[in-house]
């Protein structure tokens, strides 16, 4: 059985089932094992997301070493994925691009829903620019706000409404779907991997193809062939990143468990 290391995936130590287990039936030959980052930065700015890079990147190395015959980012925001290609001797694939990729597939137009406020948008549109399929996007629509996310974690918290796929929550992304095939949309990319356990609930609402951009990216990673050859790693860079992250490691974790692991 092939082992994909999910890079960023927040570890439930109650799961019984390892992380994201709404994917078991897409990838029955795959074991997705969580590798968190230890940065505890919720990445509300570009300085947070440049300290996830790191995060994330000293997860994946993590993973190359335990055996993982690829790691994808279990993000959006594809945190750390240069750094990872940079140093890794496995491909490293980001859930963002990747998620982007299917979406766009065959030159259909389409748009992104996410449970997010606006005010994060600026990693999307980050992931966008670094794509090649920019002009095919019809729009975003974010059905969350900024006072949802003032409560993050526990079982009443916003995170436990999107996981568990309430109705709430579910009514206002079918909403969005629906505003985005209006504007010309052929395909709707869920715009955050937290959303993937609603993924297949949406996709048999609508007529409109849903891409789940932690699907897509470990689709990716089991199609990935093996690297030709390891980077050259300076030496000692690979110590050095662990210290760095190290360093913050045993602070208090910030906001949601799914960004920073």
């Amino acid at each position: 059985m092939r082992r994909i290391g999910l890079i960023g995936a927040a570890v439930d130590p109650l799961a019984r089932t390892g992380p994201a287990p709404e994917l078991a039936a897409l990838f029955p030959g795959i074991e997705l094992i969580a590798f968190p980052s230890r940065v505890p930065a919720f990445p509300h700015t570009p300085l947070e997301q440049a300290m996830q890079a790191l995060g994330h990147a000293e997860a994946a190395l993590q993973a190359a070493e335990d055996g993982c015959g690829a790691v994808v980012i279990d993000s959006v925001g594809d945190y750390g994925l240069a750094a990872m290609r940079a140093m890794l001797s496995v491909p490293a694939i980001g859930s963002g691009k990747a998620g982007l990729a299917e979406a766009a597939m065959g030159g259909r137009r389409f748009g992104i829903v996410t449970v997010w406020p606006e005010s994060m948008n600026f990693i999307l549109a980050e992931r966008l620019s670094a794509s090649d399929c920019a002009e095919l996007w019809v729009g975003i629509v974010n059905v969350g706000e900024d006072s949802d996310t003032k409560v993050l974690a526990g079982p009443d918290g916003y995170l436990a409404q999107i996981r568990a796929g309430r109705e709430g929550v579910v009514h206002k992304v079918l909403a969005g779907v629906a505003e985005l095939a209006a504007r010309g949309a052929q395909a709707v990319m869920l715009g955050c991997t937290c959303m993937s356990g609603m993924a297949d609930g949406i996709a048999d609402a609508v007529d409109i193809s849903i891409i789940n951009p932690l699907a897509a990216g470990v689709r990716a990673a089991s199609k990935a062939q093996p690297l030709p050859a390891a980077p050259d790693l300076r030496q000692g860079r690979a110590d050095l990143l662990r210290a760095m992250v190290g360093a913050v490691a045993g602070d208090p974790a910030e906001d949601c468990p799914v960004c920073i692991g």
